[in-house]
């Protein structure tokens, strides 16, 4: 039956009304004759709708006054019928193809290019970088995609003072959204001394105000004093008078900043399995109201809800909704990933974790990678060594 419809399809078919007395009649010696008649509906004793085929319907008309009826088509259809109708609108058709090539080429480019989450940060800076990195008006969609991971980490890279970067690309435009850093201010004190942020080794030393009490090629831990806030002040009788200083200047050291990451492995999916309950709730306002439910469940489950409005009140807030609960239980499934994958997500956590311990703008003078695989595990060592202005105003609590 269904290779018999195609056909008809492809030759061409009427739907027919035909009305008399002797309908039963008429389609009998039709059907004698060899015409083959599908969706027979009788909407009358007087009337039947059916289809036949367009060549068919010629064999019918001696049949039509044996039998008093009459035969009316009320729609041609199939692709013959099709096909005629298409080409009394060619230029129709040629306009609507050439306008639907037209929105699909441009849709495959990108033409706008939107920054936001920048307020320090010049969005003028923002964009020449990603125009030199490739990503401009008129650049095709598809050559963003393939190098999108490479242009977040260029960007990272001449964006110290960003945090964060994302690129999504969201039809014809691409959103780029950048998350600054936020500093803590300085503490300001009248008298307060100079210590060591992080450990280090001197390399050069330039005192404004106070007491040096380290020199170059000294290593100093975390929280030694660099300059002390004081300063000798000598009378002409030769007394010495001590007086309270904010130590200023600046320290710079080499420091070796050190990170250790440990990518698991095997990790724990959740899979659906069979079992299920939905449950049906009608909400009235701030109310929920249960109605049944079908199903039952053991052991841990995930939900998932979805609503259908049946009254609506002002503000396009739904008044009533029906609400189906759907709870699903879930096994947790061990699976197994390689570690050239572990590898790749513990390099980009260390990268990221490393943008936080380093100042902006600062260049390391080497790195360091080093990683085993124990007991399933993946353990990566990352050491950065930079040289930086290690000196900070020492913070003291106030008495009470």
């Amino acid at each position: 039956m269904i290779s018999q419809r195609i056909m008809a399809f492809f030759q061409g078919y009427l739907v027919v009304m035909i009305t008399g007395y002797h309908c039963e009649k008429f389609i009998s010696l039709a059907l004698t004759s060899g015409v083959t008649f599908w969706d027979v509906n009788r909407k009358t004793p007087k009337r039947f709708i059916l289809n036949l085929s367009a060549q068919d319907y010629p064999i019918l008309r001696p049949y039509f006054y044996r039998t008093g009826t009459k035969g009316k088509i009320l729609r041609r259809k199939g692709a013959p019928f099709l096909w005629r109708r298409v080409r009394a609108k060619k230029g129709w058709l040629l306009g609507m193809l050439c306008f639907m090539l037209t929105i699909n080429i441009l849709s495959s480019f990108i033409w706008f290019v939107e920054v936001t989450g920048v307020q320090e940060i010049e969005k003028t800076r923002i964009l020449q970088d990603l125009s030199d990195l490739g990503l401009y008006p008129g650049v095709l969609r598809s050559k963003i995609e393939k190098k999108r991971d490479w242009m977040l980490k260029e960007l990272r890279m001449r964006l110290p003072e960003a945090v964060w970067v994302s690129i999504r690309l969201k039809g014809v435009v691409s959103l780029v959204t950048v998350t600054e850093k936020t500093l803590p201010p300085p503490a300001v004190r009248n008298d307060a001394n100079l210590v060591a942020a992080k450990d280090g080794l001197i390399t050069s030393l330039l005192v404004i105000e106070g007491t040096p009490l380290v020199h170059e090629g000294d290593m100093v831990s975390r929280g030694d004093v660099l300059i002390l806030g004081e300063k000798s002040l000598q009378h002409l009788d030769g007394s010495i008078e001590i007086k309270k200083v904010r130590a200023e200047g600046k320290i710079i050291a080499r420091v070796w900043e050190e990170i250790i990451i440990e990518e698991p492995l095997e990790v724990y999916r959740p899979v659906i399995t069979s079992g299920q309950r939905v449950v049906y709730s009608l909400r009235i306002k701030n109310r929920l109201f249960p109605m049944f439910s079908r199903g039952k469940l053991s052991g841990r489950f995930s939900q998932t809800r979805s609503g259908k409005t049946i009254l609506r009140g002002r503000n396009r807030l739904s008044l009533v909704e029906l609400i189906k609960d759907t709870y699903q239980t879930i096994d947790w499934n061990p699976v197994e990933i390689s570690p050239e994958i572990a590898l790749t997500k513990a390099k980009i956590k260390g990268e990221e974790r490393m943008a936080f311990l380093l100042p902006s703008g600062l260049k390391p003078l080497s790195t360091k990678e080093e990683w085993e695989v124990t007991e399933g595990i993946l353990k990566y060592r990352l050491v950065v060594e930079a040289q930086e202005d290690i000196a900070a105003p020492e913070l003291k609590e106030e008495k009470k």
